[in-house]
């Protein structure tokens, strides 16, 4: 092969080949993508809640050469509505009760389909003044929801994992200058695994969590945990950071913030608060009284695609003092010179991991200008209500037993029939019988719960966050349940 080819050879050889359709077909093609979209989501009522396969299904459905020759638009989408959205569960189905849904709304669709069509580089204040604007004003709107002050930054992430990583590894350097020898973390063991993962990934080890007992309500016990601060001052370790949920995933409770917040400041240990799907509940009346501290945190975790009705991927970190964001990220190398711009003209790639970002905030901005926060906060509101009607409905069966009383839309409950074994059997019993009807309900795909652990107990969660859910879904829900309970409780007695 020759090193080099000559002027003319390349100007025979280049046929200025894209990958653009004609406007037309372009056209057709994101008119069947959106009907799609719209009929989703108007028949997900009547819809089941997807299907799973085994791996050697898949195989067979999708496993084929990579392709050499084109294919019609048409049969490549026949084929994704065939053979691949029909084996993926809708979180966003009005009876999808299970985990943390994520039910995103038409208008932050569109925001996402728009932000993908524009495809901006959100990284560098050069390469995107409006959408960093945009930005900087969905962080200033989100510090006005947790009263933070102006001097707090922060910015749109792909989740709860990525914004927990990017918070501790603020906190790592701002108190360790991330040196971790000797270091301890503060949390109870209802925090969510994202924390776990990220401490590993900063190079603070399992044996450098202190795991802080919680109150019968599975909230962090402040004096526990200012007792175990003082222990380990005096051996030697150095109290790094305290770890606060804000809505835990198995019960949805929120740790005592506000005196939390005055031991960690007492104690001088950075304050974080995973408030991923929990804190857009500050929207609220009830849901700010829960809430009272979060202010004081010097980081917070948000979801914007659990309880802001955003679509997935779309996660948030807010540091109290933004400098600290900053100076933990920032590096400005050679081939960055031409994008160096002053404070005020942010580059959000010196506030995060990622260099190349997409436009997250479009899809923030646009719902929120649409229906505005009013409404946001009333689904909100009818979110809560509804988890309680819902809990004091399962509570009318006998057969049903609330284990934790409503907490930001999530409550747990066991099946308990009314002849069990009697003694020490009884819990063991109660737990099989528990764990036969999660399996049960969710091969049924009529509703999709989810289980957790509390002490020795199997219980169900129920968890109620989509804006699509109503009355009818919860008793809807209950039906079931006693059904398959009945069914699981006769094949085990």
């Amino acid at each position: 092969m020759k090193d080099h080819r000559s002027l003319d050879e390349l100007e025979m050889r280049i046929r200025d080949v894209s990958l653009d359709l004609d406007p037309e077909a372009m056209r057709r093609a994101a008119h069947r993508v959106a009907d799609y979209v719209v009929d989703r989501i108007a028949h997900l009522r009547e819809s089941a809640l997807g299907q799973e396969l085994h791996r050697e299904e898949t195989e067979a459905l999708l496993r084929e050469p990579l392709p050499e020759n084109p294919m019609n638009f048409e049969e490549v989408f026949t084929k994704f509505a065939q053979d691949v959205a029909p084996y993926s569960i809708p979180l966003d189905h009005p009876r999808f009760f299970a985990f943390i849904p994520s039910a995103p709304s038409f208008i932050s669709i569109l925001g996402d389909m728009l932000a993908a069509g524009t495809n901006v580089f959100a990284g560098t204040w050069f390469e995107s003044a409006g959408p960093s604007q945009v930005e900087i004003l969905v962080m200033d709107w989100f510090k006005q929801i947790l009263s933070l002050p102006a001097e707090a930054c922060g910015l749109l992430v792909s989740g709860g994992s990525v914004a927990n990583l990017t918070a501790l590894a603020v906190a790592r350097r701002a108190m360790l200058g991330d040196v971790t020898q000797n270091a301890v973390v503060y949390l109870s063991a209802h925090a969510h695994t994202a924390v776990d993962r990220g401490l590993r990934i900063l190079g603070i080890s399992e044996a450098q969590w202190r795991r802080v007992p919680t109150d019968p309500q599975f909230r962090i016990q402040p004096q526990a945990l200012a007792a175990q601060i003082r222990e380990d001052r005096k051996g030697g370790f150095r109290p790094l950071a305290v770890v606060a949920s804000a809505g835990t995933t198995s019960t949805g409770a929120v740790d005592p913030l506000h005196a939390i917040a005055q031991v960690a400041r007492e104690n001088a240990v950075w304050f974080h608060v995973d408030a991923a799907y929990g804190g857009f509940a500050a929207l609220t009346e009830r849901g700010r009284e829960l809430m009272r501290g979060i202010e004081q945190a010097d980081s917070i975790v948000l979801d914007p695609h659990k309880w802001f009705y955003c679509p997935i991927e779309a996660g948030c970190v807010l540091v109290r003092d933004g400098r600290k964001l900053f100076e933990t990220f920032h590096i400005l190398p050679d081939y960055m010179r031409d994008v160096e711009r002053e404070e005020r003209e942010v580059n959000f790639c010196d506030y995060g991991l990622q260099l190349t970002r997409g436009f997250r905030a479009l899809k923030v901005w646009m719902a929120v200008k649409t229906y505005g926060i009013a409404r946001i906060r009333e689904i909100i509101n009818q979110c809560l209500d509804l988890a309680e009607y819902a809990a004091q409905w399962f509570h009318l069966a006998p057969q049903i037993e609330i284990v934790t009383p409503p907490s930001l839309g999530v409550f747990t409950f066991r099946y308990v029939p009314s002849v069990t074994p009697p003694g020490q059997e009884r819990e063991a019993f109660l737990n099989r019988l528990n764990d036969a009807l999660i399996g049960k309900i969710i091969a049924s795909r009529r509703l999709m719960l989810s289980s957790t652990r509390l002490d020795e107990r199997h219980v169900l969660r129920f968890c109620v966050l989509n804006h699509r859910s109503r009355k009818e879904d919860v008793r809807a829900a209950r039906d079931i349940i006693l059904q398959l309970g009945s069914e699981v409780e006769r094949s085990l007695l």
